[in-house]
């Protein structure tokens, strides 16, 4: 496979190159999800001096964690499937989409409600209007322990490597989509039987203004079943 051979002429370089390479890409990533923000929404995407070193620091987290993810599975610890079998590319999909949401939505739960993690969470919710660069407005903690539920799924599990890139894919554009001051999506994604379990802009930022609701990031099935939605 292209991508496999692509990821093994990696091996050779030391990790000092491995992190500026990964650096390189995630900041990439940062500067994609800011001109989405700014096409979105021009006036409502700013970044505001206080916020320059959280963005920063989730940057630099971010890169650590793909260099970690990569000597995972350099070393073999971390399995990955390169067969383009479609069925298992849309299994593994929905499998890893279903898992992180769940794992997430309990980390997110216990910031709020642990007082010795709330502080690091209080961070993030010094933005109650939202812009793009909020996504980043993290405490490294948290921004790691995110990072540490994602390589613990994908190494305990053997995930296809095109259902990890449509993860990884989707996971930007929602959290670019949720931290938007307007709701992109359509009014009957409300009343749909099947778009209604899906999360909205408005869904993430109601938990803003709100902090004791609303605390799934992909689907609101976790807050109906634990009654923590608004």
């Amino acid at each position: 496979m292209i991508f496999e051979s692509w990821l093994q002429q990696l091996f050779p370089f030391n990790l000092f190159c491995l992190f500026v390479f990964f650096l390189i890409e995630n900041s990439a990533l940062v500067v994609l999800s800011v001109l989405i923000g700014k096409m979105l929404e021009p006036e409502n995407t700013f970044l505001k001096n206080k916020d320059r070193k959280w963005v920063l620091s989730t940057l630099l987290c971010n890169t650590f964690i793909t260099l970690i993810g990569f000597e995972l599975y350099r070393y073999g610890i971390m399995k990955v499937d390169f067969s383009a079998s479609i069925k298992l590319i849309i299994f593994d999909t929905l499998l890893l989409i279903l898992l992180m949401d769940l794992f997430m939505f309990i980390f997110h739960f216990l910031v709020h409600h642990l007082k010795w993690l709330y502080p690091i969470h209080k961070l993030h919710h010094t933005h109650v209007e939202t812009n793009v660069y909020s996504l980043y407005v993290l405490h490294p903690i948290e921004t790691l322990g995110f990072g540490f539920i994602w390589l613990f799924l994908i190494t305990i599990l053997k995930f296809n490597y095109l259902s990890i890139i449509i993860y990884l894919v989707l996971n930007l554009s929602y959290g670019i989509f949720g931290h938007l001051k307007k709701d992109i999506f359509p009014s009957f994604w409300y009343s749909n039987s099947f778009t209604k379990w899906i999360s909205t802009t408005k869904f993430h930022n109601d938990h803003h203004k709100n902090e004791s609701q609303n605390y799934g990031f992909y689907f609101t099935i976790w807050d109906k079943i634990f009654k923590t939605m608004i």
